[in-house]
């Protein structure tokens, strides 16, 4: 089940987008839920991170789509995004919040479903995620874009492609959701992506290009492991 956003203040619009999704869903036999918006305030108050894909309108009263997009992103940095405009210029700004395309007015069902393919794939891709409960609210995170997972204290920060992210539990709390034959100990302190690893000297393993040590009890089981993920790679 793929699960759709319309953002859209145009009921007009905002109906004819739903058809070419339905129209979409119906002729490749995709399984596809569509939750319907008439402003950005509303889709984006007590949001929460359900939805594969999100079409989002540039001119809207009381929150235009460029800032419901900066604001999207602080709350989901994963969701592939989409807008309608009637101004192909907008597309550049999209680059900022890392827009996957987008469809100018007046739409039309041929580009649409190309550019819907394409969505739907990439939508299908990044199933491997994990779900954090930050303080600002749930967000999914792809697992491939978490370089390493450390204890801080009393938090566990998430070190992503994207900046940090700061949760208010353990680290075996976060371990247990990730998959271990990917997310690999290499202190107490610290759960390593395998998957980004640059580079391993003695101790220390390079992770997205920060070093790491790799403590004398953990050593064993992560050389192993690393062993098993690249081969005799490393």
């Amino acid at each position: 089940m793929i699960h759709i956003a319309v953002v859209e203040d145009e009921q007009k619009d905002r109906e004819l987008i739903i058809y070419y999704i339905e129209k979409y869903a119906a002729e490749y036999g995709e399984s596809i839920k569509v939750s319907q918006f008439e402003n950005a305030r509303l889709f984006l108050s007590n949001y929460n991170p359900i939805y594969d894909l999100v079409f989002l309108d540039i001119q809207m009263p009381l929150l235009d789509g460029m800032q419901a997009a900066e604001r999207l992103r602080e709350l989901d940095p994963a969701v592939p995004l989409v807008f309608i405009t009637n101004m192909s210029n907008y597309a550049v700004k999209g680059y900022s919040v890392n827009a996957l395309d987008f469809v100018v007015k007046p739409v039309a069902y041929y580009n649409f479903s190309a550019m819907l393919s394409r969505a739907i794939r990439i939508a299908k891709m990044k199933s491997d995620e994990v779900m954090l409960k930050t303080p600002k609210g749930s967000v999914k995170i792809p697992l491939d874009r978490i370089a390493f997972v450390e204890a801080l204290g009393h938090q566990v920060v998430f070190h992503t492609d994207n900046g940090e992210i700061k949760l208010w539990e353990t680290l075996k709390q976060q371990e247990a959701k990730l998959p271990g034959d990917q997310f690999v100990r290499c202190s107490n302190y610290c759960l390593v992506n395998l998957k980004h690893i640059d580079g391993v000297r003695g101790n220390t393993i390079t992770v997205a290009g920060t070093e790491i040590a790799i403590t004398r009890t953990q050593k064993q089981k992560f050389t192993q492991k690393l062993l098993e993920y690249y081969g005799d790679y490393f």
